[in-house]
């Protein structure tokens, strides 16, 4: 049995602020759902046993709903050394002394499952793990603020969790290590488990990585909301397969060509019931009342509802802004922006209905503002941000909404806007961002930007 065991007990004092930095929301879940998330969706991992405060027990109910992993919740002590020992206690009448447990930080959301097996795999030799990087920095060696030695860099690394131990092992360190933690200075669990085992001790090592951030100040929360708003995260986590797709409903705003074409034939080789929707087919995204028809229109074909719907409808005038109308401007506002709050609203009532999936396309000009596509990129960012904004406020309602933002595709709209003079080599091509999207609606993911390269 794998057990993986979640310190958020933690009030936060370096943190500062109203909320607990566990229960602080960031793209769309609180830091603790996403890193509970990852344990959860992992085939690796059998239980989990959250160690929490008295503010994150009142989740309890909750939690143990939605991730059927999270079997143990319990009120942690007043260390982390207390706090994990109540975790280890929690397990005592289940747990075997060859099972094996990942002890991890909660706020720490960017766990990749490659991570979580490379311990696993390490725990058949080892009773101990511990994940580690490289120390970037020089590290000095000070007391009485002057620095003593500068040790060799090469062979200092930097600890982060999941620390990995086999139950009885860990059980036994804490056990020594509790009456007298008042004289040791000690700052994780592999440090008890060497000062109680020392030369038997044989902790290995597995590479962790730089993104396994643990978010302790106000400004790692930023790097966390650039990270989800990146997307980096989803290049080292997988996505976790929700449901199979076939005999679903999906309906394709600009759907008659590019990007959207290539949904459209992706989805229906998958067994998908597939509706495209285009101005050429009379449905034009910056009309909300052809919208809301052609919504209409479907689901009232089919009782089973409506799945998925997707916008790939967009408009982009190239060129210095002040070049440009004031009606090009309007149109790539309406049908950029505008099209997406109106698909939004009316498709709301049939998302909620079948637990189904909005799926928005920004690009990679989301993230920076360029010279001549400048109002183009202003739309592109307010549709990441709706995005994360529409995953929260619908989470209760069991609607997953998600953006991708594809890297220079070959489309004709891009044809359009852009010289022969433009780089054609590295284009993506309209087929891989379709079976990106395929996957992403396979998924149970919510208000992410997926980044497609």
């Amino acid at each position: 049995m794998n057990y993986a065991l979640l310190l958020a007990s933690g009030e936060g004092s370096r943190f500062g602020g109203e909320k607990l930095k566990q229960l602080t929301r960031v793209s769309g879940k609180t830091i603790l759902e996403h890193t509970l998330r990852v344990f959860d969706k992992s085939p690796l991992i059998d239980q989990i046993v959250i160690v929490s405060n008295p503010k994150v027990m009142l989740l309890e109910e909750e939690f143990k709903e939605k991730y059927p992993k999270c079997r143990f919740m319990v009120l942690g002590g007043n260390s982390r050394a207390e706090s994990t020992w109540m975790g280890l206690k929690a397990i005592r009448e289940v747990a075997k002394p060859a099972d094996k447990v990942l002890i991890h930080d909660g706020v720490r959301p960017f766990l990749s499952h490659k991570i979580i097996e490379d311990l696993i795999s390490a725990l058949d030799t080892f009773d101990a793990v511990n994940t580690i990087i490289d120390a970037t920095d020089t590290m000095l060696y000070v007391e009485n603020e002057q620095v003593v030695s500068i040790p060799d860099r090469t062979k200092i690394k930097r600890g982060q969790t999941p620390q990995g131990f086999k139950y009885a092992s860990i059980v036994e360190a804490f056990t020594d290590f509790l009456p007298k933690q008042a004289e040791l200075k000690v700052t994780d669990d592999c440090a008890i488990y060497l000062n109680y085992w020392g030369e038997r001790s044989r902790i290995y090592t597995v590479r962790g990585s730089e993104e396994n951030i643990k978010i302790t100040f106000p400004f790692d929360l930023i790097t966390a909301e650039e990270v989800f708003r990146s997307g980096r995260h989803n290049e080292s986590v997988e996505l976790p397969v929700n449901s199979e797709i076939n005999k679903k409903v999906a309906v394709v705003f600009g759907g008659s060509e590019g990007i959207g074409k290539a949904i459209v034939e992706k989805l229906q080789s998958a067994d998908l019931t597939v509706y495209s929707l285009s101005r050429s087919s009379g449905c034009d995204v910056s009309s909300a009342d052809q919208v809301k028809s052609s919504l209409e229109g479907i689901a009232n074909k089919h009782h089973t509802g409506i799945d998925f719907i997707i916008n790939t409808a967009g408009v982009l005038h190239a060129g210095p802004l002040i070049s440009i109308s004031e009606d090009k401007v309007e149109e790539m506002i309406k049908t950029n922006l505008l099209g997406s709050i109106h698909i939004a609203n009316h498709a709301h009532t049939y998302l909620k209905q079948t637990k189904g999936m909005l799926v928005f396309f920004s690009s990679s000009s989301y993230l920076k503002g360029r010279s001549n596509i400048a109002a183009y990129s202003a739309t592109k960012s307010a549709v990441s941000n709706l995005t994360q904004g529409l995953a929260e406020e619908w989470q209760n309602d069991g609607i997953r909404v998600n953006c991708i933002a594809p890297s220079r595709t070959d489309t004709p709209m891009r044809t359009k806007n852009f010289t022969q003079s433009d780089d054609l080599s590295d284009l993506l091509d309209p087929d891989w961002v379709a079976s990106r999207v395929e996957e992403v609606i396979k998924s149970d993911i919510t208000g992410v930007v997926v980044r497609v390269y």
